[in-house]
């Protein structure tokens, strides 16, 4: 409770520090509006039917990827993770390609898939398969080995194996990773629609920019932000509550 008291006051004074200074014109109103500007800006656009379409295209666009992208990368993480020899032979290239901006990438994806609905879930996937693919991998690896060993000399079953010591040990790495991998689908499919698209809530924060509607354009960025922070805490409750299930399994 302290850490979200401390949050929200920090919020405000920085909301408080943005409309003065807007408002005494220490910056340029023109390219800083009041935050108050903005926060009706985005009041009004929760009222309008194109902007909540463009808002439900995005959405499911980033559910579609997620959920196309959460299992085939925990599989392999976990493949990776149990099976340290091809662990070491594919993380170096999982890795050089987490390094590499994959925004750069984005014309080829252009070129390959065209501009459509197809090529924007396909970059959302690779932005959060390979987040997720390597927390999967470090949690696999911290389990320990030992436990393994006991279970399988006390007769456990592979299946008992994996969901009372894999998946309890693994769990918050895990969730780390979901969270981390969607917020990079966000940004995965944003940048796509922003560049490729002729619906989705990312297309609509580029013509704003383009048009130089300052406000509109800020009152969507904190839209977005909004939503993700949103989606963020409650994974991260998610991954404090399976901690906290850990350290009592391990106590017990």
């Amino acid at each position: 409770m302290r850490s979200l008291a401390a949050q929200l006051i920090c919020a405000a004074v920085l909301s408080a520090l943005w409309e003065t200074a807007s408002r005494l014109q220490l910056v340029d109103p023109s390219l800083l509006p009041p935050f108050s500007m903005v926060c009706a800006a985005l009041w009004s656009m929760l009222w309008d039917t194109q902007i909540l379409y463009d808002v439900w295209v995005t959405a499911v666009e980033v559910t579609v990827a997620f959920l196309i992208a959460a299992p085939l990368a925990l599989a392999c993480g976990f493949f990776l993770g149990e099976k340290p020899r091809w662990g070491d032979v594919f993380n170096p290239i999982i890795e050089f390609i987490l390094a590499v901006p994959q925004s750069v990438f984005l014309p080829l994806f252009m070129l390959a898939l065209g501009t459509g609905y197809t090529q924007k879930i396909v970059f959302g996937v690779t932005h959060a398969f390979f987040v997720i693919a390597v927390n999967t991998v470090a949690a696999v690896r911290t389990v320990p080995h030992a436990y393994v060993l006991l279970a399988r000399a006390s007769g456990a079953d592979r299946r008992q194996i994996y969901r009372r010591i894999y998946f309890p040990a693994m769990l918050p790495l895990v969730l780390t990773g979901l969270r981390l991998g969607m917020i990079f689908n966000v940004i995965g499919i944003l940048l796509a629609e922003m560049f490729s698209s002729r619906h989705g809530f990312g297309r609509l924060i580029f013509s704003w920019g383009e048009s130089f509607q300052v406000t509109r354009l800020l009152a969507g960025i904190l839209l977005v932000t909004l939503l993700t922070i949103a989606f963020n805490e409650a994974m991260r409750a998610w991954e404090v509550r399976a901690s906290r299930g850990q350290s009592a399994g391990i106590a017990a």
